[in-house]
């Protein structure tokens, strides 16, 4: 695969559900951190399409518990409004985006990214999706057909973002 490139904008939360009277929304974070979201002030929502139809919206109050965080929109002040926005996704820029720590990786950069077994390609991982305990690649293979692989070191070794390969160790885990 040739060098891709990076998204500018990167998924950052889902919105889930309505809290209190005031269109107060559960955020749900990709990271688990909430900082980035409580300083953007305006972020982008995803529309139906994502981020192909997302528009600016600003965040009137970011508010933060023992329930994890919430936050209320620039007119979405009533819980029937605010309930319009549930489940759709929040994005900001890649450089407002919560930072990386040691061997962490983006969705958007894993998907597109080339499989190889051996440093043979294989496929393509099409999709990155919550497994539970661990994310699961969903990996298209030229072979024909998909297979999910746990995103754990027993079974993806090394991640190259400049060639755009993934490494899969088990050979057997895509049959």
């Amino acid at each position: 695969m040739d060098k891709k490139q990076k998204a500018a904008y990167l998924a950052v939360a889902r919105l889930g559900a309505v809290r209190g009277l005031e269109g107060e929304i559960k955020l749900h974070s990709y990271s688990g951190e909430f900082s980035h979201i409580e300083k953007a002030g305006e972020i982008m929502l995803g529309g139906e399409a994502g981020l192909e139809d997302a528009r600016p919206i600003r965040i009137v109050q970011f508010l933060q518990g023992g329930w994890g965080a919430s936050v209320i929109f620039e007119g979405f002040d009533t819980p029937e409004k605010a309930r319009t926005l549930v489940g759709r996704e929040l994005f900001l820029p890649r450089e407002k985006a919560c930072p990386l720590r040691p061997h962490e990786y983006y969705v958007a950069d894993l998907v597109g990214m080339t499989a190889t077994v051996n440093g043979l390609a294989i496929g393509v991982i099409a999709a990155v999706l919550d497994g539970g305990a661990d994310a699961l690649l969903e990996v298209k293979r030229d072979s024909g057909g998909s297979a999910l692989v746990p995103f754990r070191k027993e079974f993806v070794g090394e991640i190259d973002e400049e060639k755009g390969e993934l490494e899969i160790l088990s050979s057997w885990i895509l049959e």
